[in-house]
């Protein structure tokens, strides 16, 4: 009975907050409310002085009984008719524009809010332009821009209004001077610091800002280097000195704003889709202005005292002191639990970005030993686990449990520094063992986690014969690899990348053995019986075959494997290899020996060439395979391609390739 009341009184209470909300709106159009704000906003943009002007002083309806009144007027002169006054009328003031925004903040809250039809009528662009609006009194100009700011940023949830700022170069130009050129910090400025900072991490999500930003911060620091060397541009300054800000709203804002900075510098790309590291390039290459690199001591890599020692040289490395700081700070203080701080998640996420953009962030990090303050903080998560006992006995909520929220972010963390750094995987590679081994279980509870972690081994086992070695190591009955392996058979989502890790520690003799002795292979025959599934994971398939191949004992399994029988020809370059390590297998196999024939007859280029790889491999010095290629008509199917091949596409440097090596194996075919 409670339940019922209290279902109608929370349907009672949206349905009058809905009408509510709606008659605002009705009002507001009544009243021309929109039109009334533009002409308001337009006004205070151009400064307009103290204007006179007539304004009509009597109704319609006295308007009508004019000739009455002038006859009475004239008769007895007790009236007097003026149909019109002269009236000053005063321009806009700052705290009417403030208003004005507060306003339309509030109201783009309400679910009935015309926000994309205000946007059409200019009232977000005419605002973002008052944003950037500057008089001799510093306290009143904050305030216009701290409310601008919050509205716009309110409404720029909305992809059109978000869209519309974006193409607004010159307001973003000049807010971005406003926002960098006071130094008197006051309660009004640093809340107007803190809304920009927010606005413009709003808007870093739309390619024309993006380009606006980044050209200005590129122009603001040629001009002040010179063409000598990149110094930081006041922007980079101002963020940092936020950053170390008191004031929390100011460091949040800049936390996130510097996070959208870093990731559009992360994700752009050219018109063809290709990476485009420019600016992750000018970003990485800014060095600290002198001044600030002299009043900005560090120390020294291990040293308790922070106020001691070396100093970074590069914005980078700067501000990856302060966030790696933070890190440390909100962990001390909440151990386990960090995840419960409002700052712990966009600290960690800002610091991630950072990472994955510039690489000389990621090479300060390891020497401010980052990575043992991480596998400290592992390991405290793993004993506060482990004390908790099982996994599924105990969390029952594991998607919103404080201590593996922290665990999250802290993988996370790890895997952007080990990003295309050798001696930050190094640097792991001894202790992490041990407590990746024991928060498996634990990982694989959520998809949040267990995307977490098979990325995080994704690019420790790229490249990095250590990390291997980490991956088959056994502690307490269970190694990294094993649980890989029986990963590949239960989970389809994590398929690809669990596929890509198992390919990537195939070198490892001890990791190929345990591939080779588990149910990866069983896996794989199901998957080609089933025609492989979707085209990615026909592809990791095959890759994963290829590098198997490489090795005469990963060869020689794929060949015994019957479910890969008939062949398919995505194994063509696993059986280019394979041919080099088990002649004899292959020559035994006449659906082998009818793939090849029929890839150089009818494949591609690329095909024929891997077909003609594995042929040769089969003839040289052995004039019996050459013998059972004739008769399986392989000589003759490579004398078809070298003519389809010369006739076809002569010219191309792929197929003068291809020509030249069935060339080749043409005549150690025929060479008896």
């Amino acid at each position: 009975m409670l339940e019922n009341v209290s279902v109608v009184d929370t349907m009672h209470s949206v349905l009058w907050r809905k009408v509510y909300e709606n008659e605002i709106i009705e009002h507001f159009r009544g009243i021309n409310f929109v039109e009334s704000c533009l002409q308001i906003l337009v006004e205070f943009c151009n400064e307009k002085k103290y204007q006179t002007f007539l304004q009509p002083n009597l109704p319609l309806s006295v308007l009508e009984r004019r000739s009455e009144f002038e006859v009475r007027a004239h008769k007895t002169g007790d009236v007097q008719l003026s149909p019109a006054v002269e009236t000053v009328l005063p321009p806009p003031t700052a705290g009417l524009v403030t208003a004005l925004a507060d306003v339309l903040n509030n109201v783009s809250a309400f679910k009935s809010c015309p926000v994309e039809s205000w946007n059409d009528q200019g009232v977000y662009r005419v605002l973002l332009r008052c944003a950037s609006w500057r008089c001799d009194d510093n306290a009143e100009s904050n305030r216009v821009r701290a409310a601008t700011c919050r509205a716009l940023e309110a409404a720029a949830t909305r992809k059109c209004v978000r869209a519309s700022l974006a193409a607004t170069k010159d307001c973003l130009v000049n807010l971005l001077h406003v926002l960098t050129s006071d130094e008197q910090v006051d309660g009004d400025e640093t809340s107007a610091r803190a809304q920009t900072f927010q606005l413009f991490a709003c808007l870093l999500s739309e390619r024309s800002a993006i380009d606006s930003v980044w050209s200005e911060l590129r122009r603001t620091s040629y001009e002040r280097s010179e063409l000598r060397e990149r110094e930081a541009t006041p922007f980079f300054h101002l963020l940092t000195r936020s950053l170390e800000s008191a004031d929390d709203e100011l460091s949040d804002a800049a936390t996130h704003c510097l996070t959208q900075l870093t990731k559009s510098a992360l994700n752009r790309k050219h018109a063809d889709k290709s990476i485009d590291v420019s600016l992750a390039d000018f970003f990485n290459d800014l060095r600290l202005e002198n001044e600030q690199a002299l009043k900005s001591n560090r120390s020294g890599a291990g040293d308790a005292d922070r106020g001691d020692g070396c100093q970074p040289e590069y914005v980078c490395e700067e501000l990856c002191k302060l966030l790696i700081y933070r890190v440390q700070d909100i962990f001390d203080k909440k151990k386990c639990l960090a995840s419960q701080d409002e700052a712990w998640a966009s600290v960690c996420s800002c610091l991630s970005h950072l990472l994955s953009v510039s690489s000389r962030g990621r090479l300060y990090g390891v020497h401010r030993q980052l990575p043992r303050l991480l596998l400290a903080a592992v390991q405290a998560v793993r004993d506060q686990l482990s004390l908790l006992g099982k996994p599924v006995d105990v969390i029952r909520n594991a998607n919103h449990d404080p201590v593996l929220q922290t665990l999250y972010w802290l993988l996370t963390i790890m895997n952007c520094l080990m990003l295309e750094c050798p001696h930050a995987k190094d640097s792991f590679a001894d202790n992490i063992t041990c407590s990746l081994n024991k928060l498996w279980p634990w990982c694989m509870m959520t998809e949040q986690l267990r995307g977490a972690i098979l990325h995080l081994l994704v690019t420790f086992t790229n490249e990095c014969p250590k990390a291997w070695a980490c991956m088959c190591a056994c502690v307490g009955g269970r190694s990294l690899m094993s649980e890989l392996c029986a990963l590949v058979g239960r989970s389809s989502s994590l398929l690809l990348l669990s596929l890509r890790i198992l390919r990537q520690c195939v070198s490892h003799h001890h990791c190929r053995a345990i591939i080779l002795k588990s149910e990866v292979l069983a896996c794989m025959g199901k998957a080609w019986r089933g025609a492989g599934g979707a085209a990615g994971a026909q592809c990791a398939w095959a890759r994963l075959c290829s590098a198997l191949a490489r090795h005469p004992d990963g060869g020689g399994a794929l060949l015994a494997l019957p479910a890969l029988r008939p062949a398919h020809a995505r194994l063509l370059p696993a059986l280019a290899y394979a041919a080099h390590h088990h002649r004899a297998a292959f020559l035994h196999a006449p659906d082998l020996l009818e793939l090849l024939s029929a890839t150089l007859l009818t494949g591609n280029t690329a095909d024929v060439v891997l077909a003609a790889r594995a042929v040769w491999a089969l003839a040289a010095n052995n004039h019996r395979a050459k013998l059972v290629l004739r008769s399986a008509g392989v000589t003759s199917a490579v004398q078809s391609a070298m003519q389809r091949v010369q006739r076809d596409k002569a010219g191309a440097s792929s197929s003068l390739q291809a020509l030249q090596l069935l060339t080749y194996t043409n005549s150690v075919l025929q060479a008896m």
